[in-house]
């Protein structure tokens, strides 16, 4: 053997930058394996042409070509062949990408909304304290921002929303999804009955929704724009009932008449949080004078 002309294990992993590990697995599937081997001291000798191979392997992986694929490019051998090949993993690559700017987007958007919750929850004791003083007032009269809110709309029967429906949110989830569209803020309900009949376990025309980016899906409305009481429910939504009593009752009581269905967004929900003395719920009444 002319040692001028073949490198061992150790100099083709030093040269190609691969481990000496990797290229025994590659012997041992068949998809490099050593030109020369000595078997009485069993070192692996590889001519210049195999260290070529071995530098393509390398790209093809950093690629994400699986072993199966890579044996099929080098076997082919062919400019053509691996052109497609590359083409083919590039689209790949950028639908992964995509995927992974989608999941960044609503990681950070559910980040917002905890931090949102958590910053009422740490104002909440303080606030409190100033409300039993009469110091200040817990519920507001202002105009609500319009968003984009993908929605489902349907009778729901003998409803009581003491629980949270989570056949319900799942279900608008994963339509989000499926559409393609980009979430961009918490669950909204929306109750299309008469007051608290959403409390008595009666059929209720309830729409579930879920603020996006797009505007242009049929499937997506306008929500807000309008003048609202609002108010935070913190705490077990069993007993939100309590906060939009408190809410009607002040609404009455400032001359003003609710104008629209009842919403009530969740900023840290039940399905965010198992924790139910940490969930917040902002519940919106639009109203006029």
């Amino acid at each position: 053997m002319d040692r001028n002309h073949y490198y061992s294990i150790g100099e083709v992993a030093a040269t190609c930058n691969t481990s000496i590990k990797t290229l025994r697995y590659y012997d041992e599937i068949k998809l490099v394996v050593p030109e020369v081997r000595k078997e009485d001291s069993k070192y692996r000798y590889y001519s210049k042409d195999q260290m070529v191979t071995i530098s393509i392997i390398r790209k093809l992986r950093m690629l994400g070509f699986s072993i199966k694929e890579i044996k099929e490019i080098v076997s082919a051998n062919q400019v053509r062949n691996l052109e497609q090949k590359i083409e083919d993993k590039l689209v790949c690559i950028k639908q992964e990408i995509e995927a992974l700017n989608q999941k960044y987007f609503e990681g950070e958007q559910f980040l917002q909304r905890l931090k949102e919750g958590a910053q009422i929850l740490h104002l909440y004791d303080d606030d409190l304290k100033k409300i039993q003083a009469g110091e200040m007032d817990a519920i507001t009269v202002k105009e609500v921002p319009e968003v984009n809110l993908y929605h489902s709309r349907r009778i729901m029967q003998s409803y009581h929303n003491d629980e949270v429906s989570l056949e319900r949110w799942v279900e608008i989830n994963d339509e989000v999804s499926r559409h393609g569209l980009k979430v961009c803020g918490p669950i909204t309900v929306t109750y299309y009955t008469d007051l608290l009949d959403q409390f008595l376990s009666k059929d209720c025309d309830i729409e579930f929704g879920i603020q996006v980016e797009e505007s242009d899906s049929k499937h997506v409305r306008k929500f807000g724009g309008f003048l609202a009481a609002t108010a935070f429910h913190v705490g077990p939504y069993s007993d939100v009932i309590k906060t939009h009593i408190k809410i009607i009752q002040w609404i009455n009581q400032n001359h003003y008449k609710v104008a629209g269905p009842v919403s009530e967004e969740f900023i840290i929900s039940p399905v965010d949080l198992r924790n139910e003395n940490e969930h917040v719920t902002k519940i919106i009444i639009p109203v006029s004078k």
